[in-house]
Order: structure tokens, then sequence, then C-alpha cells
């Protein structure tokens, strides 16, 4: 669905359930959905780096202010409503998906910056469990709009933090920064890189002409995967008291560089060397994309993406049959570059640099192999790097002020 398609159909709901009141603005923010091409969860973890961009899915949010210290919000995907008291905000199993606004309007209400009230609508595109980042997406468009509706608006990192905090706080899950900075900051026809101890992004400029950002849900999701996630991240603890013993001036697995690395990686024991392989050298293929990008070394690129996927299936051992099936399909085919695998793994996306010229029968070669291969029908997103958190006009004019 295009983006003016998402605008008109948050408009007309807006106007449907809300009515037209011309003395208070409906402010319109879209957020998109976000693609990790490097690092993500495991090198957050350990203060690191991630490649990031914005996807082609977006969620927007309607937004309009009220006076009388209520928050009423609608989902138009999921044709609900819920209208609860910005004093006596909580999280309310019962809520469901309208959690996720409930939860940024309560942070922010905490940070001093008081609404009089706001009703909104909340419409878009954006597929459910496919590790696109619809919860950060939603948090950042809840967050946009309180933005520009209220007193002295939040800039990115900031707002970042907070819709972390809706996740790890208010529904008290696992909840990541990159995320939810990836929708912030996202730029079109850039990537961004994270830094998990600046929060400042940093950009480099892709190819949306020549080359495609090809998310593949496998559909599979192995019931084992967040426990076996956390089982690792204890162990990124235990590893950083043993680098500690041979690289000195250590905070975080984050500052051991390769160099100081390759010196002190002899006297490990096997397993942690290969654990930590791969969150010191993953840092490094970070830092070493956006010199490479630069150049327009794009078969370099797609090369460091999948030394990376190879870095968690072998050395973090996060893979599974059908991820290992559907890597293999992706990369017999010549127009992809190059492919790795999104999240913490046990399943999920995989994203592919492909050929734009190809990128259509790249897509057709992977429905009918993954399909032959596994009995299961994967789902295909093409994308180019989108902009960020943004207020967007109205697709008509509403004549409001």
């Amino acid at each position: 669905m295009s983006l003016e398609d998402i605008i008109k159909k948050t408009q007309s709901t807006f106007l449907h359930q809300f009515g037209g009141d011309p003395s208070r603005k409906i402010t319109l923010v879209a957020a998109p959905s976000r693609i990790t091409l490097l690092g993500g969860e495991y090198t957050e973890a350990v203060d690191g780096f991630s490649l990031l961009a914005g996807g082609n899915h977006t969620i927007v949010v309607g937004a309009q202010r009220r006076a009388d210290k209520q928050a009423v919000i609608y989902s138009l995907k999921y044709d609900e409503k819920i209208k609860v008291n910005l004093a006596t905000l909580k999280f309310d199993r019962a809520d469901g998906w309208a959690n996720y606004s409930k939860g940024v309007l309560y942070f922010y209400e905490r940070t001093g910056r008081k609404l009089d009230g706001i009703q909104m609508v909340i419409a878009g595109d954006m597929p459910e469990g496919a590790g696109l980042g619809v919860s950060a997406a939603i948090t950042a468009a809840t967050g946009g709009a309180c933005n520009l509706l209220g007193p002295n608006p939040l800039d990115n990192a900031t707002l970042a933090k907070l819709c972390n905090r809706v996740e790890t706080q208010f529904f008290n899950v696992r909840g990541d920064y990159f995320s939810p900075f990836a929708v912030c900051n996202a730029k079109k026809d850039n990537l961004v890189l994270f830094d998990a101890r600046t929060f400042k992004p940093d950009y480099v400029a892709f190819d949306s002409k020549n080359y495609k950002l090809v998310v593949i849900d496998s559909i599979v999701r192995k019931k084992e995967r967040e426990e076996e996630f956390k089982k690792r991240l204890d162990l990124f603890a235990q590893l950083l008291t043993e680098i500690r013993k041979h690289v000195p001036k250590v905070i975080s697995l984050r500052d051991v560089d390769t160099e100081a690395y390759e010196t002190a990686r002899k006297k490990l024991d096997i397993i942690t060397r290969k654990r930590l392989d791969h969150v010191v050298y993953e840092n490094s293929r970070v830092k070493r994309a956006k010199d490479i990008l630069a150049r327009g070394d794009y078969a370099s690129f797609g090369q460091l993406l999948n030394e990376s996927h190879d870095s968690l299936v072998d050395k973090l051992k996060v893979s599974c049959q059908e991820i290992d099936i559907l890597t293999d399909v992706v990369r017999s085919h010549s127009a992809c570059l190059g492919s790795r695998m999104e999240g913490i793994g046990f399943g999920g996306s995989v994203v592919c640099l492909v050929k734009a010229a190809e990128v259509d029968n790249f897509v057709n070669h992977v429905k009918t192999g993954y399909k032959q291969k596994v009995n299961m029908y994967a789902q295909i997103y093409v994308n180019e790097p989108q902009d960020g958190l943004r207020e967007v006009e109205p697709a008509v004019s509403l004549g409001n002020g």
C-alpha cells in the first residue's frame, strides 16, 4: 500500500471516529519499518554498532488535541477503540495493541511534558512477526505525534530511549534501542549507523536505483529462541571478565579492537573464542561497511552480509534448518550479492542485497525454491531505504487549522 493511501485511510478513519473540529489541527506522523543489515541485538548487547535502514512499510498516526485529560486511541487494523485517563495510565493486557501507545503517553507525561488530552488513529501496512520493527514504528509515531501536539519536543535519541522503555518497563519484555533509533533517524536512499553509546546517527548513501533490500520471512519461529538468546547474553557477560585478563581498559566487549583481539584470542578456549569472534568482528564489519559503501563497492558489501550471517551460524550457533535452506536458495541466484539473517536467530527473516534489474526474477526464484524444499511459502518484501519518523501532509484537505 502506498504512503498516500495509508494517509487517506488514516484521515477518513479519523473523521469517522472523531468528527472534524477545524479549531484543532489533525497532525499526521509517519514511521517506517526497520531493516537490520549488520549488528543488531548481539552487538547492541555489548554497546556496539549496527547498520540499519528504514523500510517500505509504514505506520501512520493521525492525532489531535483533546481538553479532557483523556487519551482515545483507535486502531484501523483491529477496528477497536480504547479510552483511558492520562493521569491513571497503566499496562492492561486487555488493551492489547493499544498498550504501545499507552506506554508512550505514560513515559511522555513523566518527562514533565503534559498533554491536555489526545485522540488518535493508528493505521499502516506493516506485517506483524516479520522482524520489521512494528512496535518500534507504533511507539515512535505516537511519540512523534506527542512532540508535535505538546510542548518542548523530545529529540530523536531521547525518543528512541523512551520507546525502549515502553517494551522493557511498560510491557516488561525484551526490547532494543536500535529499532526505534532506526525508525526515528532513517533517511531515504541512505543507511544509518547506530552506536549504542552515543545514539548519534551516521549516514552512508545507498544506491536505491540499482540495488534493493529484500526481506524474506521464513515463517519459522523456534520456541526456544528467547531462551537461547538470553543464554548468549549471559555468556557475553562472562566473556567480558575473561577478555579483561588479556586486553586492559575494556569497559565492554565493543572496546576490544581487532588488533588487540587477534593477540588475545590465542589464549582463549575454543568456545570462548568463537562467541567473542562474532561480536568483535561484527562490530568491525559495521565500520568497514561504511567505507565500502562510500566507494560504491556493492559486491564487497554483499560479502560482508554473507560473512555476518555465516558468523551468526558458525560462531553463535543461532540458525536452524529452515534458515539454512532459505540461505542456500537466495544465494543460489546470481542477483543476490549477499544475505544475512535478521533478529536473534532460530527462525525469522533474512535480508538480501539484490540487483534491482533482476529483483522480480529473484523473488519468483525464492518463492518457488523455498516452497519446494520446506513446503512453506516465504513472505517477501522488496525495500529501498526510506525516510524515518516525520510529519506528513494530508492527502486531502480537511480544512483544519
